[in-house]
């Protein structure tokens, strides 16, 4: 312990030789002047150039003291550095170990959240898939629907028109017709109603797919980002493909922060939810219009047809009455041609007694003077002329009134017999042709966008 501190106390009072090199040492005979060591020291005096010592045997002692302490200090330090050395590796590498750790379970929760985020987006995506599956399949009810009204307006069109064929005073504007009219505006506002709503679907459509593809983009980065993490995961000291990159420890001036990536996702996901929302209560209205729209069709068609029958019912009825009207005019035409030819003959009978009376009363104005006598004979012949006479013209006059009822019952024939003939072609037009077409007026299902290879529901 002693020898230590005499150690330590001469190692102090020497001065280091690298110090008494960079400055040099006086010498003993005479001054000299300093000069590099790798030079030589020149006397001041020349007289004494040859009378010069460079170092004396103190300086050599104090030499060789300086390098044992220089070397025991330079051992010294080195060994502190060594000890400082071993402990700062142990320090690093139990650091290191550490913070690989902590970054390996930091990446490991982060690997956990993206993958939580990422079925999220899964699961939204494939509700939004099959909603946008049903409201494609809505969309083409609706089309569907559309062109199942083509149908129904020809068929008012044509009745219209074939309606239009009725002559005379049947080219009325009666129930059906005016049922007929309500039928084709009906079905016009039908069709506005639906392509209206055709336009929303198509809207609603080109929003759920966008909402989708931004859920795909996202579910996409989010799978990148997992096989990244994962790789970043797996990567060992000893293992996996570990390069020295310089100039990666930086932030880059693009990346997000955990809230807005958060918030990002759950926007996504809210907004898809709230677009599937909209296109679920959308396939409600679509559901309850079209159903609606097609009700609407079919009463309005039935209430057509209704109308219709009705009218044929009664234009039946007329024509029956009519047939039956002609069947007695045709028999009272016979009967007063009968009548007529009964008073021609009795004319013709009057002739002859109207002959005999004349003739009796010529053969009377013939008799002689006094025998030309105003007797009873006289004024029974007379009367009896004037009698015939008086007959004969009321026969002729009943006879020219019956020639005129005959020929106003002939004109009342002709007339039931065109009545009739109009009536039946407008039987033939509304039963014939008008009901017969209204009998292909789609079924409601069809109205409502249903077909048979589509949604495999009969029409």
């Amino acid at each position: 312990m002693a020898d230590y501190e005499a150690f330590t106390v001469a190692k102090e009072n020497i001065e280091d030789e690298r110090s008494l090199i960079s400055k040099g040492v006086i010498g003993t005979a005479t001054a000299i002047e300093k000069q590099p060591i790798l030079d030589r020291y020149i006397p001041a005096h020349p007289v004494d150039r040859y009378t010069f010592k460079k170092w004396d045997t103190n300086d050599w002692a104090r030499h060789n003291e300086n390098k044992y302490f220089q070397s025991e200090r330079d051992r010294d330090a080195a060994t502190t550095t060594r000890e400082e050395a071993k402990q700062l590796m142990q320090a690093t590498q139990t650091r290191t170990n550490q913070t690989q750790a902590e970054v390996t379970e930091r990446l490991g929760e982060r690997l956990q959240n993206v993958n939580l985020w990422k079925f999220e987006l899964e699961k939204t995506i494939r509700d939004l898939t099959a909603e946008i599956e049903l409201m494609v399949g809505e969309k083409r009810r609706i089309e569907y629907a559309i062109q199942a009204t083509e149908g129904p307006l020809h068929i008012a069109r044509d009745c219209l028109a074939n309606r239009q064929r009725r002559i005379d005073y049947d080219l009325v504007q009666d129930l059906a017709e005016k049922e007929l009219l309500k039928e084709i505006e009906l079905i016009s506002q039908i069709q506005d109603t639906l392509a209206k709503l055709l336009q929303q679907a198509k809207d609603e459509l080109e929003a759920c797919r966008e909402a989708k593809h931004r859920l795909e983009m996202d579910w996409s980065d989010k799978y990148s980002a997992q096989h990244l993490d994962s790789r970043s995961v797996q990567l060992k000291n000893t293992r996996g493909n570990i390069q020295r990159k310089a100039g990666t420890a930086l932030y880059n001036l693009h990346e997000s922060v955990p809230g807005d990536w958060q918030t990002f996702s759950d926007n996504n996901i809210r907004l898809a939810e709230q677009e599937r929302e909209a296109s679920i209560r959308l396939r409600g209205i679509i559901g309850s219009t079209l159903s609606n729209t097609s009700q609407d069709m079919r009463e309005q068609a039935d209430r057509v047809s209704q109308a219709t029958s009705d009218r044929v019912a009664e234009t039946e009825e007329a024509c029956k009455r009519l047939e039956t009207n002609l069947k007695k005019t045709v028999d009272e035409i016979a009967a007063v041609e009968n009548t007529i030819r009964q008073l021609k003959d009795a004319i013709w009978e009057k002739d002859a007694p109207n002959k005999v009376a004349q003739t009796r009363l010529t053969n009377r104005h013939q008799r002689p003077n006094i025998e030309l006598c105003r007797d009873e004979p006289a004024h029974r012949l007379i009367e009896e002329v004037t009698e015939i006479e008086d007959s004969i013209r009321k026969l002729e006059q009943k006879l020219e009134i019956s020639e005129g009822n005959h020929r106003d019952l002939k004109a009342t024939r002709l007339a039931l017999e065109k009545e009739i003939t109009v009536k039946k072609n407008s039987i033939a037009i509304d039963r014939d042709r008008c009901l017969r077409i209204r009998g292909c007026f789609p079924s409601g299902n069809h109205l409502c966008g249903y077909r048979n290879n589509t949604f495999g529901i009969d029409q």
